[in-house]
Formats: C-alpha cells, structure tokens, sequence
C-alpha cells in the first residue's frame, strides 16, 4: 500500500505547486491596469463605482461601435455600460459576466447576439469554444503575449483597475464606406442552427441572469454584411425556447432608419457615429418603456457619471461633426458631385 500511496503523493504535490506556478506566472501577466485589460475599452467597468451599472451590454465590435450608453444618461439618466471587444464570444461573455456580477448588480443586460455565429476565420466550432474556455479558466494562457511588458521595475508593481471610461464602454467611429446591396434580411426559408457549445453558454447565461434577478435582452445590432434572416430564425427560436425578448434592428419592423449609404464605417460589418446614436436612441425607447430604470441625474452618489456626460457630450459633439463631413462627402460621391 505504502508502495503505491508514496508516488501518488508525489504525483500530488507536483500538481499542485504546478498549479499554484501557472496561477501565479498568470497574476504577474495580467496589465497592470484595466485600461488595457480588454481590446475596445471594455475592462473599464472594473473602475465604475460598486453597484452603479443598471443597463450592462454584452457583445462584440458590433457593440463596441454601435451601442452608446452614455446616450441613455444624457435622455433618461439611466446608467449603462457596453461590454463588448472584437471576436468576443458567447463562452468568454460568460466567464466575464460573472466576473461582472461580482461588482454590479445590472437591472437588465441585453446580449447583442452577433456572438452567437461569431469565431476567428478558420476556427471549427470546437476550436472556438476550447480556446476562449482555456482562455478564462488559465488567465497563464489569455495573458501569455504580456511577457515581453515584464520589467524589473513592474514585475511587482501593484495593479490599479480604477480607470474609468467616459464613454462607457463605446468606441466612436467617425469614417464612412457605404453598402450598396440591396435587402439582406429576405426570407430563405432557412434557419441557421446555434452550435451546440453556444446553445449550452447561452442557456448558462439566461442562468445566470436569472440568479442575480437581472432581465435578459436579446438584440442584434445592424449589421448588413454579416447577418441575416436565417441567423434571425435560430436566435428567435433559441429566444422563443427560454422566453426572452428579442429585438432585431435589422428587420424592418424595428430599423432605426439606419441610412447604409452613410451610417457605416466599413462597408456594413460596423455603425459609425450616427448609425451608433440612431440605435441607441431607439434601445434607450425600449429600455426606459419596459424595465423600470431610475434616472440617477443629481443623485450625489451618481456625481462621476455627470462629470463623464460633460466629457462624453465633448467627445460626441466633435465626432458627430466629423462623421457628418464624411457623409457629406461620401453622398457627393455616390451623386457624382464630389470635389
């Protein structure tokens, strides 16, 4: 007995302190600040006071440029943060979410759902859904291209996560490149399945949102190059399974006259500024009608969010100048009257 209970102990003990090494070589790797803990300024909810985010916005680039909390301050004073970086998925959303939860409390969160079909080119479904898992569970793995930011000088510097973003999440995007296709939501008859990895996260998340008393929202951002009414029709029935409102803005019923001569950035993957204000004022309509949202303007406790809007409404102000111009511009080149 003695024989075999000796190198399993061994065996044990190696476990461990590999264990205790990986977490801790995976500790000294993460940023020394939230500013650049995420792609986008997502990692900057962790500097938002404790339990102050009642609208949290989980998605990808397609959240990070087209949905503008601070837009719901300014009319409603409803707090809201958007989550989002590019090629996030479902599985990472999860992980993140109750990380989330362990400082706000979000009354709702709406879950752009273009994360649903999202993956890295070249990716299977498998491949996708392994390598964001390891990626939140082994923080060694997710941090690993940090190494060559080590110094002496750092490697034990204390790390600040009190960075605030006054946009709240929202990147803005002032080009302009126009789609000119034509209807891209026209019924095939055809509705394109939820890999079975992203059905088990999402059904994890409505979870989640159900244990901490949050509503959950399904939208999906407009998007002309990369969805359609197939992908509709397996978010729907997913959103139908569980009960879940879902808001599609590509659908006509719903467009917030997105103009896709102008609102794009790229050619209709992303908004732009005024495509991004346009929904978002439209998602502030169907948030303030649905879900009983305080308005936090002039609240003492709420005091750094009213000094964000100052700088948010500075930032927006010449964004919008400088997308109009390219408006201006790129019209002039589909009339045919550009300079």
């Amino acid at each position: 007995m003695k024989t075999i209970l000796k190198p399993a102990m061994r065996v044990a003990a190696f476990l461990l302190v590999l264990s205790m090494a990986v977490f801790l070589a995976g500790h000294y790797l993460m940023p020394t600040s939230n500013r650049y803990l995420e792609g986008y300024t997502a990692g900057g909810i962790l500097g938002e006071d404790f339990d102050t985010v009642d609208v949290l916005v989980l998605g990808d680039s397609n959240a990070a440029q087209g949905v503008t909390p601070m837009q719901w301050y300014e009319d409603y004073g409803v707090t809201g943060y958007t989550y989002a970086a590019g090629w996030m998925s479902v599985f990472t959303l999860y992980y993140r979410l109750r990380t989330i939860y362990e400082e706000q409390n979000p009354k709702v969160v709406v879950l752009c759902t273009d994360v649903v079909y999202s993956k890295m080119p070249g990716e299977s479904d498998l491949q996708a859904a392994i390598g964001d898992i390891t990626d939140e569970l082994i923080p060694l793995v997710r941090f690993h291209d940090n190494w060559k930011e080590i110094t002496p000088a750092n490697m034990f510097e204390e790390k600040d996560y009190s960075w605030r973003d006054p946009n709240k999440g929202y990147t803005p995007v002032t080009n302009v490149a126009a789609n000119m296709a034509g209807d891209y939501m026209y019924d095939t008859g055809l509705e394109e399945p939820i890999p079975f990895l992203v059905r088990l996260y999402l059904s994890r998340i409505v979870q989640l949102c159900k244990e901490h008393g949050s509503e959950l929202l399904f939208i999906t951002v407009p998007a002309k190059s990369s969805w359609n009414l197939a992908r509709h029709n397996g978010v729907q029935a997913f959103a139908d399974e569980y009960g879940l409102p879902y808001i599609d803005y590509n659908l006509a019923e719903n467009d917030p006259s997105i103009d896709w001569h102008t609102d794009t950035p790229d050619g209709g993957s992303h908004l732009n500024v005024l495509g991004a204000e346009k929904l978002s004022r439209a998602l502030g309509v169907y948030l303030t009608e649905h879900y009983a949202l305080p308005d936090h303007r002039g609240e003492a406790e709420y005091e750094t969010w009213q000094t964000d809007a100052a700088t948010y409404a500075q930032t927006m102000e010449t964004a919008r100048a400088e997308n109009q111009t390219a408006a201006e511009y790129q019209r002039g080149v589909l009339e045919g009257t550009a300079g």
